[in-house]
């Protein structure tokens, strides 16, 4: 019996060991599964601050003054609660998700959690920022293949003059951001080959660059007297979002206009104006005066004559009892003061003097009359009606007590006053000069010449089922295109000085040919080409220049460069892949890295939260 009772003891002890370390364990799993659950919800959190931020209450989110606020709840029952800070500072949002994981009983299994048990919360607050979505030269879902010689990709930066000439590509100032990348993580991702790159290589994880004898990757100082890729300026860290494009719209909007006229330069007409006695101190726009000159003629008048340039004054004194107005130097001699007793009206300069006069009789109304009184006590009788203020009147005990009225004091006035007042003043004449001016009028006339433009874009949307020509944009406008862009010939898009223009663009193919894109400011980001996924042939030949941004995530693109043009493409692309054949120049504007709210909201900063 000793035996078997150490024994059960044993099994008891090691039965609850095992069912402590199964707790321990399952507790652990629900710790891991809790941080995953959480992050879920981050997930959860980005996906809606990219795709509907300005509408999210649409989509179930609920808004407590300053946040919104998301809770769901898994298959196995684990929940997580979400809340997405993007008011305060919208390039910069905030989401924090708590993960609740319920540890099951040892006898049951994740699926069937027990969630009358009190959950382990793990918390992670991430911190976002939306910049430029074109943050590199050449950007590839899939392989960038740069055949041939004389192909290069550098940069300029069009809104710096120290690294720009007018806003346009200068060679003697590139840079070296011409970066060119792949999110594609296998060897021969990107093939420089013979290629120039002034700039970095980058490919996805576990990818990397080949180079060929020729070609050269890193800074201009660096490849001036090296070849291959310089240390450092190749990596596989690549992680590109590309955007989905889509038709904002598909008919319905404005027609386009065609021809539009343009000052080309200006005749001018002279008119001779003499003796003209106005100041012609105001011109018309496109008028011009030669010298003016002046002839003074003087003129002496009784009036005065406002003000006048030199005006002087001859003067002489006059003398009048009556009163003349306002005039120029008026001085008044006076005579004695005269006192009357009765009010003499307004006069000039009236006095009074009060003489103050007591009467026991009411003696009416006079000015600043006023009661004499006696409070008496205890008289035997009353007094007689009048003789006593009313309401003071009092009987105690057979005496009476009232305020007796002795008599009244008023003032009598006498008014003294000045009188027979005789004025001075001066009787003024005016002398001045009457200006006539001479000179010149030269009107200038505007002559018209009409530049022939197929469309001309103003601000605002349109649709073209069919294109071809010259598209001027003359405004902030964009252009759909729902049957795809096939340009050749004399095709070409022109920007305006004040002119933007973003295409979308549809079809299973699409080709840039022709005269290009003619983007006289030289910033790229003025001119964006979209295409859709079902775009997935694009070919850009280098005959004329392309100064834009080229956003074709499922395009495979072929360019064939143009000879010795120095001006091939200017600007970026994303697309999904890339060949290059001939001699191809490629000009990253760093300028499209400071264009805000194009790219999508990435995470800077992660960290677990109590």
């Amino acid at each position: 019996m000793a035996s078997c009772g150490v024994l059960s003891f044993l099994v008891i002890g090691y039965l609850s060991l095992i069912e402590f370390q199964s707790r321990i364990s399952m507790r652990s799993q629900s710790w891991n599964v809790a941080l995953s659950v959480a992050e879920a919800g981050i997930e959860e959190g980005l996906q809606h601050l990219n795709d509907n931020r300005e509408a999210l209450a649409s989509d179930g989110w609920t808004f407590d003054g300053s946040c919104y606020n998301r809770s769901r709840t898994l298959g196995t029952g684990d929940r997580y609660t979400v809340r997405l800070n993007a008011i305060s500072d919208p390039m910069n949002p905030i989401v924090e998700a708590r993960g609740y994981s319920y540890p099951p009983p040892v006898t049951q299994t994740r699926s069937s959690a027990d969630t009358a048990t009190a959950p382990i919360e793990r918390a992670v607050r991430v911190r976002c920022h939306r910049g430029s979505l074109f943050l590199a030269a050449m950007v590839a879902k899939r392989t960038i293949d740069l055949k041939g010689n004389g192909i290069l990709s550098d940069s300029f930066d069009s809104g710096d003059p120290a690294k720009s000439t007018n806003g346009h590509y200068d060679k003697t100032k590139a840079g070296d951001k011409g970066d060119v990348a792949s999110n594609l993580g296998i060897l021969g991702a990107v093939s420089v080959l013979n290629a120039n790159i002034y700039g970095h290589v980058q490919t996805g994880p576990g990818g990397s660059a080949t180079v060929g004898s020729l070609g050269g990757v890193g800074s201009h100082a660096w490849q001036a007297s090296n070849k291959g890729i310089q240390p450092g300026w190749a990596t596989d860290d690549a992680n590109f979002t590309f955007p989905e494009p889509e038709l904002p719209y598909t008919s319905g909007l404005t027609p386009m206009p065609g021809d539009i006229a343009t000052v080309i330069g200006y005749t001018t007409n002279a008119t001779f104006v003499n003796n003209s006695l106005v100041y012609p101190a105001v011109l018309p726009a496109g008028f011009t005066l030669s010298p003016i000159t002046t002839n003074v003629a003087y003129y002496t008048v009784s009036t005065y004559p406002g003000s006048r340039a030199d005006l002087t004054t001859n003067q002489s004194f006059v003398t009048v009892t009556d009163y003349p107005g306002a005039m120029p130097g008026l001085v008044t001699n006076y005579t004695a003061f005269t006192t009357v007793s009765d009010y003499p009206g307004a006069q000039p300069g009236l006095f009074t003097n009060i003489t103050m006069v007591s009467v026991s009789s009411y003696p009416g109304s006079q000015p600043l009359l006023s009661t004499n009184i006696t409070h008496v006590t205890g008289a035997n009788k009353p007094p007689p009606e009048g003789a006593y203020i009313p309401g003071t009147l009092f009987k105690v005990t057979g005496k009476y007590t009232y305020d007796r009225v002795d008599g009244y004091s008023y003032a009598i006035y006498s008014y003294t006053y000045s009188t027979a007042f005789s004025y001075t003043y001066l009787a003024l004449t005016y002398t001045y000069p009457e200006y006539a001016y001479s000179y010149t009028l030269y009107e200038s006339s505007a002559t018209y010449t009409t530049n022939h433009y197929d469309h001309v874009l103003m601000s605002g949307d349109y649709v073209a089922t069919s294109l071809s020509g010259t598209v001027y944009a003359a405004g902030q406008a964009r252009l759909v295109l729902p049957n795809g862009l096939a340009m050749s010939g004399n095709d070409t898009f022109i920007l305006g000085p004040n002119g933007s223009l973003e295409v979308y663009a549809d079809g299973p193919s699409m080709t840039i040919g022709g005269n290009g894109v003619i983007n006289p400011s030289g910033f790229a980001g003025n001119f964006i080409l979209y295409s859709t996924a079902n775009v997935i042939d694009f070919t850009l030949n280098g005959n004329g220049e392309y100064t834009g941004v080229l956003v074709a995530p499922e395009a495979n693109v072929t360019m064939n460069g143009g000879g010795n043009a120095n001006l091939d493409f200017t600007g970026c692309l994303m697309v999904n892949s890339v060949g290059m054949n001939g001699l191809f120049k490629f000009h990253y504007d760093e300028a499209l890295g400071r264009m805000p709210a194009k790219g999508r909201y990435l995470i800077t900063s992660w960290d677990e939260i109590q």
